[in-house]
């Protein structure tokens, strides 16, 4: 079983909206201006009707259906429609990306991803366990608890209270309730309840960051003879001497009232020398004075005491309503035992430590935008279009010449994101083995090959759960694992190797390439409909050579960082080293230029400059003296290339080129049939 949770907990606005009488061409421009894998569609009288995504819109353009056709005539049905109150499946089949949420009236509300109802079901079990262990140290009491707002969350006697009452503005003795609350009065009142008398007392709870309210009520016995009640105190002293837990309480003040022996042991001392002291003097880390003097309860508490770690609860105790103390109750079988588990945690807690330094030096982002170093307008430009994608948590593919600083951008994309909290797991698809790359980014189970790992491994999908995954050299990925990613991307779920069963996952993808993907395209290398969902956003990274006024800058950035890492002191450099990398073509882009001046950086002796003579020859065979271009000519490949940048820049809107470029869209269309 799972914790019901309605639709509207989870569900979010969308940021777009379609009607049915939009034409495909204002659906696109609507959908490709907020980054929107998919918008739900609504009639007339606001009620979702179906959906469209970028993928119908793109069958719709390629069958060459005429851009006023309307939205009505391409959109997809919802396999499913809910309500605001409605709980959704487990077995809920997410074909589209989301699913609509109505009113009462019918009106479109909101959409309910499966990630997002999924971590909200999670989060709302892990609350209904805290509330239950809370309820497990009540004994002999009927105890509702219940949230600030007056909900009742869980009682201890269904039975006692029929027919449920919802809320604790229905039950007789609300009044009674509300004004022990407002006072803040320790009084416990008699009420009634199926006419039998009760104490009524109301404190409150804290469970995380989260405040309830536990209302116990317990009946009235008869008067007891005294000599029966020294019975039962020697009865109860028995049990708590003879308990393997470590047991104390505390009056109002703090002072030690009782403890027993296996507490005391523990401590170290005997118990006839604990009862008396104050508590905070004798146990550190402790809380029974604040619980003695609040009243509020602390359950599972994690407390260290002398070095070793336990689970301690804490009650506030009452007697005719009064608060006179509190109870604590430390959880362990026995100190050997204890010791034990102590030193395990211990061991735990260090591989814990190394396993996180691994895990975070590996999926962890470490650059931001400031740290891309550049002042060219290209540049500029590059870096802003990035800073959009990261306001968006649409796909991003990221185009560009090797060294060019693609893997840069992924991080400083990641971290301006709101999934910056979240993982940032690197993946290099060229680097893995064909047959090991299934099980490497979507994870195995146990049995799956000869060589798994017991239990099974998870991959790199669900290793980025809630963050970014980078696929660099996406286009080196085997074809067969072109169509298994593709999956991945449309369903939002992976399927380990040697498993039956899917998982969801919440991950934004960034990939990277310096081949050109529309050419593997046409020679069957690369699948058309992937290609679509990784070039959601693209970023193409302009090569070193086409902005030369950014070597000015990286140069002294360069000669520090490389200065600094092998402990030298930083070089100074000619004129003419400088011109010398000024002239020099640099195919390896800004990788280059950091080995180049590392190299020179390791032969420099002491006061030397950076001159000429520490470059390795390439760099001076290689310098831009070619014979220009015929002016004509020149012209024409200038125009070329401008034209090339503003479609990039545009991702293929050739409307926002023309306007960027400063002409017509015809003139524009002119352009690109002549350069083909």
């Amino acid at each position: 079983m799972f914790e019901a949770v309605p639709a509207k907990a989870a569900m979010h606005k969308p940021r777009t909206v379609l009607t049915t009488g939009e034409s495909i061409q204002e659906a696109a421009a609507k959908m490709y201006h907020l980054h929107e894998e998919a918008s739900p569609v609504v009639n007339e009288t606001k009620e979702a009707v179906g959906y469209v995504s970028t993928d119908s819109l793109m069958t719709a353009m390629m069958k060459g259906l005429p851009p006023d056709t309307k939205v009505s005539d391409v959109m997809e049905p919802f396999p499913e429609m809910l309500t605001e109150e409605e709980i959704p499946s487990l077995r809920w089949e997410w074909s589209p990306p989301c699913l609509p949420v109505s009113g009462k009236d019918g009106e479109l509300k909101g959409v309910l991803k499966a990630g997002e109802w999924l971590k909200a079901v999670q989060k709302a079990q892990q609350e209904k366990d805290q509330l239950l262990r809370a309820l497990s140290v009540y004994d002999k009491e009927k105890v509702l608890i219940a949230a600030e707002d007056g909900t009742i969350k869980l009682t201890t006697s269904p039975e006692s209270f029929q027919p449920p009452p919802g809320k604790l503005e229905n039950l007789p003795f609300y009044q009674e309730i509300t004004g022990l609350l407002h006072s803040g009065s320790s009084d416990a009142p008699v009420v009634k309840l199926h006419d039998a008398p009760h104490r009524l007392r109301v404190h409150p709870l804290t469970i995380g960051k989260k405040i309830y309210y536990a209302v116990r009520l317990k009946q009235q016995e008869a008067p007891v003879e005294e000599e029966g009640w020294k019975e039962k105190a020697e009865q109860m002293e028995m049990v708590i001497e003879l308990s393997h837990d470590g047991i104390i309480m505390v009056d109002k003040k703090g002072f030690i009232t009782m403890v027993n022996k296996e507490y005391a042991d523990f401590i170290g001392r005997p118990p006839e020398e604990l009862t008396g002291r104050h508590v905070t003097e004798v146990i550190e880390n402790t809380r029974m004075h604040i619980v003695a003097e609040t009243g509020v309860a602390e359950i599972a508490d994690i407390q260290r005491i002398h070095g070793d770690y336990m689970v301690a609860n804490r009650m506030p105790l009452y007697r005719d309503g009064e608060l006179v103390g509190a109870v604590g109750k430390v959880l362990f079988k026995n100190l050997g035992g204890f010791k034990a588990l102590k030193r395990r945690i211990e061991n735990l807690e260090k591989e814990l430590a190394t396993y996180r330094g691994e895990w975070q030096e590996t999926n962890q982002a470490k650059y931001q935008f400031e740290q891309l170093i550049g002042k060219s307008t290209e540049w500029e430009k590059t870096k802003q279009l990035a800073r959009q994608a990261a306001e968006t948590d649409s796909n991003v593919l990221l185009q560009g010449e090797s060294g060019t600083g693609k893997e840069l951008f992924a991080h400083a994309i990641h971290q301006a994101s709101a999934r910056a909290p979240g993982p940032f797991v690197k993946v290099n698809c060229a680097a893995i083995p064909g047959d090991l790359i299934e099980s490497e980014l979507f994870g195995y189970t146990e049995g799956s090959f000869t060589g798994a790992k017991r239990g099974g491994k998870k991959g790199k999908f669900e290793a980025a759960e809630g963050g970014t995954i980078f696929l660099d050299e996406i286009g080196e990925l085997p074809v067969h694992m072109q169509v298994k990613l593709l999956r991945v991307l449309q369903e939002r779920e992976v399927e380990r190797v040697g498993s039956t069963a899917s998982k969801p996952v919440d991950i934004r993808v960034i990939a990277a390439t310096n081949r050109n993907l529309e050419k593997m395209i046409e020679d069957g290398d690369f699948r058309l409909d992937l290609y679509y969902r990784l070039n959601v956003f693209m970023v193409h990274i302009p090569a070193l050579r086409t902005r030369p006024d950014d070597i000015n800058v990286l140069l002294p950035y360069f000669l520090k960082k490389v200065a600094d890492r092998l402990g030298k002191p930083v070089p100074a450099i000619t004129s003419e080293a400088e011109s010398c990398l000024l002239q020099y073509a640099w195919p390896g882009n800004t990788r280059e230029l950091e080995n180049v001046i590392e190299r020179a950086v390791n032969v420099l002796k002491p006061g030397e400059a950076v001159d000429g003579s520490h470059f390795p020859p390439k760099l001076k065979s290689r310098q831009r003296t070619e014979k220009p271009p015929a002016l004509q000519e020149a012209v024409q490949r200038a125009e070329k290339e401008t034209i090339e940048q503003a479609l990039v820049y545009t991702n293929g809107n050739k409307s926002k080129a023309a306007e960027i470029l400063g002409v017509s869209r015809t003139a524009l269309y002119e352009k690109i049939t002549k350069y083909k």
